[in-house]
């Protein structure tokens, strides 16, 4: 009996180790974080959002990128500056929204596609929406609210990105890569978000999540491949249940009945130059919205900031801002000069 049980001891002892080693020998391994580090002064640029998940800070930045990659951003009244001087409220607004590369992260305010557009299109009110982070939900709830206050754009160009797919269901992958990118670029951070809501689509309501509640890391991941193996494949499971574009035709369709509504011209531009943004803007037409693709390739060093930082660099920028404003002057009920 006592060999019995220290046989099965043995087998309890040395059955984990005996998976630990065959899956690095397979090539798995712990998670391993990568360095990304995001610095900015006078404090963090970005702040908690009770319903979005992320809010721009007010004042002027010096952003680092991995230390290597500076750049100089102004927020005013919750969004990025298209312009350094004031603006008439008679002019037509034109609401430019979208992720992080709507925002212009990794370039000075005069070299994002919307200061550009704003600079050629002098008649027409341009506004920045755009925020690292953000989703398509979040850009129907910033509509929203500034319906509700008063303020209704004559047009509304949302800039899609296929990753968005994923911000709008909140997968596991989206969750993890907020959670554990927290910890790599700036960990001070961390408690700060503490009190942020994120919002996403399930089940064609849009519903919330703490940051708190918003992805578990199980301890000893970053250390054994066993770990990151079991939940990688909970993960899987878990993504397996999300029609996560289908979700992202919800919430365009609510975006598209609160522009009839409110009688505002409706584009979605497709940024990424994949066959997933190409396919998803061809469901958006059967739908009955305008889309426009103004693509490039995103991952030609032409057109990004590596090695320090993957997003759309000042040639990009331009080339966005190009397209946008012969779009914008194509659209007759404005009649923009230039």
């Amino acid at each position: 009996m006592k060999k019995r049980l220290k046989y099965a001891g043995f087998l309890v002892l040395i059955t984990p180790i005996c998976f630990e080693l065959a899956l690095r020998l397979m090539g798995h391994s712990a998670y391993k974080q990568f360095d990304y580090t995001i610095e900015s002064t006078p404090k963090f640029c970005i702040e908690k959002s009770a319903n979005l998940g992320f809010s721009l800070g007010e004042g002027t930045f010096e952003v680092t990128i991995n230390k290597g990659l500076v750049y100089r951003a102004t927020h005013k009244n919750g969004e990025r500056i298209t312009r350094q001087d004031t603006v008439s409220d008679s002019l037509d607004r034109i609401f430019l929204m979208g992720c992080s590369y709507t925002y212009g992260m990794g370039v000075d305010d005069s070299l994002s596609f919307p200061f550009m557009v704003q600079s050629r299109l002098t008649n027409l009110n341009i506004q920045n929406l755009g925020v690292p982070g953000f989703g398509t939900v979040q850009s129907y709830l910033q509509l929203k609210k500034q319906i509700a206050s008063g303020t209704i754009p004559a047009v509304v160009m949302v800039n899609f990105c296929d990753f968005h797919h994923d911000r709008n269901s909140l997968t596991p992958h989206y969750r993890m890569s907020l959670e554990m990118g927290f910890q790599r670029s700036n960990p001070a951070v961390r408690s700060k978000m503490a009190q942020s809501k994120f919002p996403y689509v399930e089940n064609r309501t849009i519903k919330y999540v703490t940051y708190a509640d918003l992805y578990s890391v199980w301890p000893g991941r970053e250390t054994f491949a066993t770990i990151n193996f079991f939940q990688i494949r909970q993960d899987e499971r878990a993504t397996a249940k999300i029609d996560a574009e289908k979700n992202s035709l919800f919430i365009f369709g609510e975006l598209q009945k609160l522009c009839k509504k409110h009688d505002i011209h409706l584009i979605v531009n497709g940024l990424t130059q994949t066959k997933k943004t190409t396919h998803f803007l061809s469901l958006l037409r059967k739908m009955g919205i305008e889309t426009q693709d103004i693509s490039i390739d995103l991952n030609s060093k032409k057109y990004n900031s590596l090695p320090y930082d993957s997003h759309p660099n000042a040639l990009a920028h331009a080339h966005f801002a190009q397209k946008i404003t012969s779009i914008l002057k194509e659209i007759n009920s404005l009649s923009p000069a230039n």
